[in-house]
């Protein structure tokens, strides 16, 4: 019997859980809603860096479970070469030396295919390095996306049908959700699924349940498309730099939206890209300095206390919500659980800390 599923959102989130439902039956008639494609900046996915890494704060709870999400991320390129996504390794100096050791050590002891290296090895493994730092975590098996593309190509693969509107709520009859309301209309489903960011406390709104998401900001820089020389993703505490497999440049650093609010934030994104040309020798060209294409700032999705939250809401087993920072790493994952719970299947173990939050007074029913 098909089962009609929504899925609000068209970021990574609700791509892999698009992909993820379509690979288990195809009695799943899935649809998915949003105001916004990736492919615009305007939604988290837009906005993404797109480095997947299973690093954590010394939480090797939460660290099993990003390393399982990197795990499936490796399958999703092997089943589907094409996507634009590849598999790279990493340099991260962003830790003082001693934390950097015994991070190394840490993570090393979890399984984690990491290492602490010296200025010496580095240089070698990033030649093009101008003053290389003295340590750095080295990582092997890391994943490079292009957040913004590989959302639409695995929508396409899904088979889903898009459509691009505003949801303006959820729709509650006797205290059972029926489907949802747009401005192009209502829309019925056996199943509902938020995917949707920031937008998932108004929604949940909608039918009296309180929802509250932390947020920071991130500057995201794209250059024009030069020519290939760096093929590790690279964080520091001032930037991180990978390139993109159009060639361009893809530079992120911190932006503090609450007090830069007079700066001129063209400004802040060359300077971005004045950090990196000093660090680095690439080839420029005939140009002086990098060129940006685009740039743009990002709105970090932050659950309170930082962790996902992931799983069915409330009184609701057919409302299933998925709220994260890091959602390109956790995505492939966070689709497995919500899939799994659909097909009424046992929820993976190192996925069960991370459920959605109970609420604190179930609404009424109306």
């Amino acid at each position: 019997m098909t089962q009609n599923i929504i899925i609000i959102g068209q970021g990574i989130n609700a791509a892999c859980t698009a992909l993820e439902l379509s690979r288990r039956s195809s009695d799943f008639a899935i649809t998915m809603i949003a105001d916004h494609r990736a492919t615009n900046g305007a939604i988290a996915s837009g906005a993404s860096w797109g480095w997947v890494n299973a690093h954590t704060d010394h939480n090797e709870t939460y660290y099993r479970f990003r390393n399982s999400s990197r795990t499936l991320w490796h399958g999703l390129i092997r089943d589907y070469p094409q996507i634009s996504a590849r598999i790279q390794s990493s340099v991260v100096f962003d830790l003082p030396p001693e934390d950097i050791e015994n991070t190394a050590v840490e993570h090393a002891a979890w399984g984690y295919p990491v290492a602490a290296v010296s200025g010496t090895e580095i240089e070698t493994i990033l030649p093009h390095f101008r003053t290389p730092p003295d340590a750095a975590l080295f990582t092997k098996g890391e994943v490079a996306v292009e957040t913004e593309i590989v959302a639409g190509e695995l929508a396409a693969l899904s088979g889903a049908t898009q459509i691009t509107a505003h949801v303006h709520g959820l729709i509650q009859d006797g205290g059972k959700l029926r489907g949802v309301m747009t401005d192009a209309g209502p829309q019925t489903a056996d199943h509902i699924i938020l995917a949707a960011g920031h937008g998932t406390p108004a929604l949940l709104g909608t039918i009296g349940i309180a929802y509250d998401l932390d947020q920071s900001f991130g500057l995201l820089v794209r250059t024009k498309q030069m020519m290939q020389w760096l093929d590790i993703m690279i964080m520091g505490p001032d930037y991180h730099v990978r390139q993109c497999i159009d060639g361009s440049l893809l530079i992120g650093g911190t932006f503090d939206a609450n007090n830069d609010t007079s700066r001129n934030v063209l400004d802040t994104a060359q300077n971005l890209c004045r950090r990196v040309e000093a660090n680095f020798d690439m080839p420029l060209g005939r140009q002086e300095h990098l060129e940006i294409e685009r740039f743009s700032i990002g709105k970090r999705v932050l659950p309170k206390g930082g962790l996902p939250h992931i799983g069915p809401v409330g009184h609701h087993p057919n409302l299933f919500a998925m709220a994260m920072h890091g959602g390109v790493t956790n995505a492939p994952l966070a689709a497995t659980v919500c899939a799994d719970h659909i097909m009424g299947l046992k929820r993976r173990p190192e996925t069960l800390p991370f459920t959605f939050p109970p609420l604190e007074k179930e609404p009424s029913h109306v």
